[in-house]
C-alpha cells in the first residue's frame, strides 16, 4: 500500500467519532434505564389493582400502554427523572423539558378540584391520579387531599407512606370521607 492510499484523519473526524460513540452508548443507556422503568411501572399498576386486572387484561394493558406512552414522554424530557440520573445523563441529554413542564402546570390547573381548609386552598386528588402522577415522577403537592374512593383505608395509607407521605388525617367534605395528607418532616 502507498502512502497514498492510507487514509489520513484529522484531530476533529477522530473526535467526531468518539463523541458519536458517546451518544450512542448514552442512547442504550437510557433506553435500558425507560424499559426497566416501563417493566416497574406495569407491574406496580397491577399490583395496585390486584385481581381486577385479571378480569379484562387486555383492556387494562392497553391503558397502561397509553399511560406509559405520557410517562415515556415526560421522561424524555427529563421530567420525574431522578437527580442522580439526571447528573449521570446531564442536562443537555433531556430537550424540551421547560416547555414541558409549563404545559403539564396549565393542563393540571384546569384540571384542579380544590377545598379551602384552615386557611390554605388543598387541591383533591383522586386516590387513582395521585398514583398516575406520583409514579410519572410529577407530582409536588407537599399538602393536599386524597379521596380514596372505595380503596380500603389501610391500603391507601400503606402506600401513601410508600411515597414518603406521613401525615394522614381524616376528614368529612360534603357527607364524603377524605384524607388530608402531608409530606413528614
Amino acid at each position: 500500500m502507498s502512502s497514498e492510499e492510507v487514509p489520513t484523519y484529522t484531530d476533529e473526524d477522530i473526535d467526531e467519532w468518539v463523541n458519536r460513540e458517546v451518544d450512542w452508548e448514552r442512547i442504550r443507556r437510557w433506553q435500558s434505564y425507560l424499559l426497566a422503568k416501563r417493566q416497574g411501572y406495569i407491574i406496580d399498576r397491577q399490583r395496585n389493582l390486584g385481581s381486577e386486572y385479571f378480569t379484562n387484561s387486555k383492556q387494562w394493558d392497553t391503558i397502561f400502554s397509553r399511560e406509559w406512552a405520557a410517562l415515556e414522554e415526560r421522561l424524555n424530557c427529563g421530567i420525574g427523572v431522578d437527580e442522580d440520573i439526571m447528573e449521570n445523563f446531564g442536562e443537555d441529554f433531556f430537550q424540551a423539558r421547560e416547555s414541558m413542564l409549563q404545559e403539564i402546570d396549565e393542563l393540571y390547573a384546569e384540571l384542579k378540584d380544590t377545598h379551602e381548609r384552615k386557611g390554605d386552598k388543598l387541591t383533591i386528588y383522586t386516590y387513582e391520579d395521585f398514583l398516575m402522577l406520583s409514579n410519572q415522577g410529577i407530582f409536588r403537592d407537599k399538602v393536599f387531599i386524597l379521596d380514596p374512593q372505595r380503596k380500603w383505608r389501610k391500603v391507601v395509607e400503606k402506600k401513601l407512606r410508600e411515597y414518603g407521605y406521613d401525615d394522614i388525617e381524616r376528614i368529612v367534605i360534603q357527607e364524603v370521607n377524605y384524607l388530608v395528607v402531608a409530606k413528614g418532616e
